[in-house]
């Protein structure tokens, strides 16, 4: 019995050590829809989870839909390995029913990709 526990603890760590890069995104408002025209902020942060990463906060790659990105900041590193930054969208006026930003970062490990979604 104790052996298995230890083998699943041991499988347990290595997946969760394993895992990949974590994007988690906000907005000041806690906005839950959205409507076409309107401008918000959506804050992301990123934490690596690999404790070398080779790729740079700058390499996310973002892909808006629904919405026009106005600006951006520059990613800031608030605590080792977690960094955050702020994207400034506009809603377009368009026949989607849901806005949405993903986020994607590749790497040999195992990247990451999250993605913010509203409904209009």
């Amino acid at each position: 019995m104790k052996k298995s526990l230890l083998i699943t603890l041991f499988l347990f760590v290595g997946i969760v050590t394993s895992m990949a890069c974590n994007f988690e995104f906000s907005t000041k408002e806690d906005k839950k829809t959205c409507k076409a025209g309107e401008e918000f902020v959506i804050d992301v942060k990123l934490t690596l989870t690999h404790r070398t990463c080779v790729v740079t906060p700058d390499q996310t790659k973002f892909k808006p839909e629904g919405i026009q990105v106005l600006g951006a900041t520059k990613w800031k590193e608030v605590t080792p390995g977690v960094w955050t930054r702020q994207i400034k969208v506009k809603v377009l006026d368009d026949s989607k029913k849901k806005i949405a930003l993903s986020a994607t970062r590749t790497c040999e490990k195992e990247g990451g990709y999250g993605i913010y979604s509203l409904n209009k």
